[in-house]
């Protein structure tokens, strides 16, 4: 039997003898949390049934009995489920105190800049481009850098190197995040050259031109293929308690962050959904606008299905996990958690039903900004009809 299934099993005997007490396992009013702290230290199933039931009340004295349990207990298992009901806690708005080692730091400074090799990464475009570094200090002559601007369907974009002055490219970062917003968070320099590795070799096969370079660059850090490597989001937080809760739901909240308002869809991918609308609208049919709005629903459900899936799942999957460090790297993780349960069901391979509020979202703002784009070009074009 597997962990999940014995939980389960767990909880369910609780939450019976629970309604055995009498206790309404329905009821979800602040008051009830008096009620089941009562009944804790009964039996572990009833502990465990208490525990997931607190994660329902959002309220702040839920928050505050999971937290004190937490202190107490020496139960792995009991823990853990204590750190998923305030998860959901939280995702209702009501966080939960950290300790000061969990509480989330200030963003590192801009540049570490330490004896060893280092790699940097700015958050993800719209189009999947990320800009990303291999600083390497050089005793007595400052630091070498090779950076890269990466797409993840075209390659490497962009190469250069430069042995700078550790000011020099400390300046070079801070504008970037003035003149642009965008930060360049540390991640491992292993995972910033396997990017610029495998964009390399992505260009190579698309025939780029521009990125010879590359090669004589990186020989100054390193040599050989980079091994394989697991994203290393998945060493910063755990991906099966990113989704518990209601992150579908939530996930939409993503693109209210700065970094995610740009982002729009690739436009040859929307070519035929943007299509399908114009056909909907241009239609002899007379329809009310009840059946306008299902008609544009139902081509946004289309997009869902036939965008995030396949081979293009794998792609968001990357920009998704590449987006999760970002986030962590400044400062966001309730935002990074929203963000990794998304890429994971990527890694699925299916978006499953209309209910993942981010991608419906993505895809509807999407098709208004093509629709917008194609109307706004035809009202400029001159009109060859003569009027009488």
């Amino acid at each position: 039997m597997g962990k999940k299934r014995r939980y389960e099993e767990e909880v369910q005997k609780g939450l019976e003898a629970l309604g055995q007490e009498g206790i309404d396992i329905e009821e979800r009013s602040p008051a009830q949390v008096k009620t089941l702290e009562s009944h804790l230290g009964k039996q572990r199933e009833i502990d465990l049934a208490i525990v997931s039931l607190l994660g329902r009340i959002a309220d702040p004295a839920s928050r505050d009995l999971l937290v004190g349990l937490e202190q107490r207990t020496q139960d792995k298992q009991l823990r853990k489920e204590i750190r998923r009901s305030l998860f959901k806690l939280a995702q209702k708005g009501i966080e939960a105190p950290q300790a000061e080692a969990e509480r989330p730091q200030r963003p590192e400074p801009v540049l570490r800049l330490g004896a060893e090799i280092e790699g940097y990464l700015s958050s993800v475009d719209g189009g999947g481009g990320r800009l990303v570094w291999l600083a390497k200090p050089q005793a007595g002559s400052g630091v070498h850098l090779l950076q890269g601007m990466v797409s993840d369907r075209e390659g490497l974009v962009r190469v250069g190197g430069a042995l700078l002055k550790r000011k020099e490219l400390r300046r070079m970062a801070q504008d970037i995040k003035e003149q642009h917003g965008i930060t360049m968070i540390s991640v491992p320099w292993e995972y910033a050259d396997q990017l610029l590795y495998e964009a390399y070799e992505t260009a190579k096969e698309l025939g780029r031109s521009g990125i010879e370079p590359y090669a004589s660059l990186r020989a100054l850090f390193t040599s050989g293929k980079p091994q394989a490597l697991a994203h290393p989001v998945y060493s910063r937080l755990d991906a099966e308690e990113a989704r518990s809760g209601a992150w579908r739901e939530l996930s939409r909240r993503l693109l209210e962050e700065p970094e995610f308002r740009p982002w729009v869809l690739d436009e040859d991918w929307m070519k035929p959904y943007v299509e399908g609308v114009e056909r909907a609208q241009e239609s002899r049919l007379v329809l009310n606008p009840l059946q306008k709005e299902e008609r544009f629903a139902g081509v946004v459900r289309d997009a869902v299905q036939g965008l995030f899936s396949a081979e293009k799942a794998k792609i968001f999957q990357r920009r998704m996990e590449d987006m999760v460090l970002y986030l962590i790297g400044t400062g966001r993780e309730a935002q990074a958690k929203l963000a990794l349960a998304v890429g994971r069901q990527f890694a699925e391979g299916n978006p499953g039903a209309l209910d993942i509020s981010f991608l419906t979202g993505l895809a509807q703002k999407s098709l208004a900004f093509y629709l917008g784009q194609r109307k706004a070009k035809e009202a400029d074009e001159p009109s060859l009809i003569v009027k009488p």
